[in-house]
């Protein structure tokens, strides 16, 4: 199965810093790009989507408030401030150049934005949303059990342990069922 795909969302106003940011490719596998107002539905945009990386324009009304809003809405991702040569407000992780974007922004800079945001994201907000169901099918197969003994243990069936396992590595957005089983372990879901 291939690695999740990352997530990065533009907040602000300007189609063209937006048509920008999507044109940029990385070394590896594009990200898929989501776009969002500065409105409290652009706000509910970004909970919903829990992007791995948040690009803020910096050229929005009250840049500092905004960021904390979305820091609140996307505690686990990478906040990054889009602006020429300006210092991030509290809670933002570092600043792109609205320049270099202009002129092109190199691959690589994209991959290793995605090479952060996959070492600095925290499970937090991803397993919130796991069942006790979902849970206890990820310790079973932390523990090395087949979907027919999880099935036995919890009393399901096999296609519903199957089911749930398949549920939360999508929730957890895991590419396998060890990559969700330590997200689990990592948010401290049950012990090692």
């Amino acid at each position: 199965m291939p690695a999740a795909a990352l997530v990065a969302m533009y907040v602000g106003e300007d189609p063209a810093r937006a048509r920008a940011l999507r044109s940029a490719q990385p070394g590896g596998p594009a990200p898929r790009w989501e776009i969002a107002d500065t409105s409290v539905a652009g706000l509910r945009a970004v909970r919903q989507s829990d992007p791995d990386i948040v690009i803020v324009d910096g050229e929005v009304d009250d840049v500092p408030a905004l960021c904390r809003e979305i820091r609140a809405a996307a505690p686990s991702a990478v906040v990054l401030l889009l602006a020429e040569d300006a210092p991030p407000p509290p809670g933002v992780d570092g600043v792109i150049s609205w320049a270099l974007l202009r002129n092109g922004l190199p691959g690589n800079v994209l991959g290793a934005l995605a090479e952060v945001a996959a070492v600095a994201r925290t499970p937090g907000n991803r397993v919130t949303g796991l069942t006790a169901q979902e849970i206890a099918v990820l310790e079973c197969a932390a523990r090395g059990m087949t979907a027919e003994e999880t099935a036995a243990e919890l009393g399901l069936t096999p296609a519903a342990a199957r089911s749930a396992l398949r549920t939360a590595k999508t929730k957890l957005r895991a590419s396998s069922r060890a990559h969700a089983v330590a997200l689990a372990i990592r948010a401290g879901l049950f012990p090692p």
